[in-house]
Parts: C-alpha cells; sequence; structure tokens
C-alpha cells in the first residue's frame, strides 16, 4: 500500500491509499490497520481491505450479532453526516 492518509489508532495506524496490489495504476485503494510487530516494525500480517469487502464485513458483523449496539449506534452517526 502507498498511504495517501493515516490517522493515529490505538497502538499502530489506520491507512488510507493505493492497494498493494494495484500495480501503480492508481485505481485501486484499500484501508489497512498498520501494527507493529515485536521488533516494532509495522507487521507484516496488518490486513488490507478493499472498501467493498470492508462494507461486506461490517455488515455481516451486524448480521451476526457480532457488533455491539453503541457501534451500530456510531456507524448511524457517522452516515448523518
Amino acid at each position: 500500500m502507498i498511504p495517501t492518509f493515516t490517522k493515529r489508532y490505538r497502538d499502530g495506524e489506520l491507512r488510507v491509499g493505493w492497494a498493494s496490489w494495484d500495480e501503480g495504476k492508481y485505481k485501486n485503494k484499500s484501508i489497512k490497520y498498520a501494527y507493529p510487530d515485536k521488533s516494532g516494525k509495522i507487521s507484516r500480517g496488518c490486513p488490507e481491505l478493499p472498501f467493498d469487502i470492508l462494507v461486506d464485513m461490517v455488515i455481516l458483523a451486524n448480521e451476526q450479532g457480532e457488533l455491539p449496539s453503541k457501534d451500530v449506534d456510531r456507524l448511524k452517526k457517522a452516515f448523518r453526516k
């Protein structure tokens, strides 16, 4: 991923940018949670997702009752903007 935006989050960062599978075409963006490994470097296991899959994952988590109501409320509030 080539980050275009980063935000501190917990022990790492949330990153938005050009996806690692974009191959320099600047057409595919993704989101990533970048957290440190034991040595302090960004872990190679950090998840990177296309946005459409991120949305599907959130919908599935909600359908399965895995999102606490406070998080559902946070999502509703975020989409009212």
